[in-house]
């Protein structure tokens, strides 16, 4: 180990770290899952950097998302900004998506929808991110990947061992219908898992108004913050949709009818952007934006490549006018949405919905977004308003599009 990784100070957030560094030298798969703000993407990313600090020989790791799209705005962000922190020297090949290390270690970022790029390499480290995102054959086959000679580290007591090659599974649980939760939960599970559940309680440095966004969830919908805050497995009742397929992005149709975008606008909560394309009676959910602390500024950058053609229409949340004004000024064709929430979702469930696999967020909020019920269990006419953003964003585009009220095609206006 260089001296110059001897002197970072490494600093790993509660259980999640222990639990990595306690599981380094076992053979079984690693798992950690739970709720929203526990930590578990940060403390992945920093203990992998850590190995490398730690580190008396080069290896090889692979981190991936079901998506590439989504995992460059995901972990690959995160470790870099890891090892900018840290002042980590190292060398960013961004054409092929590799970060390497002056010791020779590398950093691979790889989605699964390019499963060639994985198949002609090998490694001693697998982290899934969203992990549910994939499907079973998808990890036998990452996992077939890790064939490198095991490699070395001096670990915290100074002591140098070796690490053997191991897979790292993180998840927050949307369903227990998912091949992880027979995989490695079930009483006969197919294969035995280290397994670490964790919720946003084990984050010490969670922001306090994140912490009772999340609380608040629990006078709301008790049965969604078991789900989303506290991550654990459960059956999702009285959902809004249910006419909706999930298709791989290959099924996309090249041709549609119309192409419009949703938006709902976010900052601490997600901003949400939905490219729709229309055939017919059913609407394809083509591809998302999904993230937090985008300014109007970062939003407008991204839309520049994301909107295809500027006489393509984008309907954005009417409580925004100063935004949407910005839009405009960009040069956007943006239309303020019909706000009505319960006739435009009734308006949607008569459609044919199709949603691409690498639209993952809005499969997340679609599975997990449901009725409100009262006290005693009876079902309202009112979504549960949270985790919705990117169902926001879609009622906006096809119910204020379709619906009659306004009918946009082009840059034409017909009422």
């Amino acid at each position: 180990m260089s001296e110059t990784n001897e002197q970072k100070n490494i600093r790993m957030i509660g259980k999640i770290g222990e639990f990595l560094f306690k599981t380094l030298t076992s053979n079984k798969p690693t798992v950690i899952y739970g709720g929203a703000g526990s930590g578990k993407s940060y403390n992945i990313a920093l203990f992998l950097v850590t190995l490398y600090i730690l580190s008396v020989e080069p290896f090889r790791v692979l981190i991936t998302r079901k998506t590439n799209s989504s995992l460059t705005l995901t972990a690959y962000k995160l470790v870099e900004q890891i090892l900018k922190d840290l002042g980590i020297k190292y060398e960013h090949i961004k054409s092929e998506q590799i970060i390497r290390f002056e010791d020779g270690t590398e950093f691979y970022f790889r989605g699964i929808d390019d499963p060639e790029k994985i198949k002609s390499s090998e490694f001693n480290i697998a982290w899934l991110e969203e992990a549910t995102d994939f499907d079973e054959q998808d990890y036998l086959q990452i996992k077939l990947r890790l064939r490198r000679p095991p490699f070395r580290i001096r670990n915290l007591n100074n002591e140098i061992i070796s690490v053997p090659n191991k897979i790292i599974l993180s998840f927050n649980p949307v369903s227990l219908y998912n091949w992880v939760y027979p995989r490695f939960f079930e009483r006969n599970a197919k294969e035995k898992a280290d397994i670490l559940h964790t919720n946003f309680l084990d984050n010490p440095y969670l922001p306090p108004e994140y912490r009772d966004e999340l609380e608040r969830l629990k006078e709301t919908d008790p049965l969604l913050y078991r789900i989303y805050t506290l991550g654990e497995f459960a059956e999702t009742v009285n959902t809004i949709y249910t006419n909706y397929r999930i298709i791989d992005e290959s099924e996309v149709p090249d041709d549609f009818e119309e192409i419009f975008y949703g938006v709902d606008f976010g900052y601490n909560n997600p901003t949400a952007v939905l490219k729709i394309g229309k055939l017919g009676k059913s609407f394809y959910i083509i591809d998302e934006i999904y993230e937090i602390k985008m300014t109007n500024e970062d939003l407008i950058e991204r839309l520049k490549s994301f909107v295809e053609n500027k006489d393509d229409v984008v309907y954005c949340d009417s409580a925004e006018p100063q935004r949407i004004e910005e839009l405009r000024n960009a040069g956007f064709l943006v239309i303020p949405a019909a706000k009505s929430v319960k006739d435009g979702i009734d308006f949607i469930k008569r459609l044919n919905l199709y949603i691409s696999n690498k639209c993952s967020s809005t499969i997340k909020e679609i599975k997990l977004y449901k009725w409100k019920e009262d006290k005693n269990g009876a079902i309202l006419d009112e979504p549960v308003k949270h985790f919705d953003h990117a169902m926001d964003a879609m009622r906006y585009a096809i119910y204020t599009s379709q619906s009659g009220r306004l009918k946009m095609t082009s840059t034409k206006v017909r009422t």
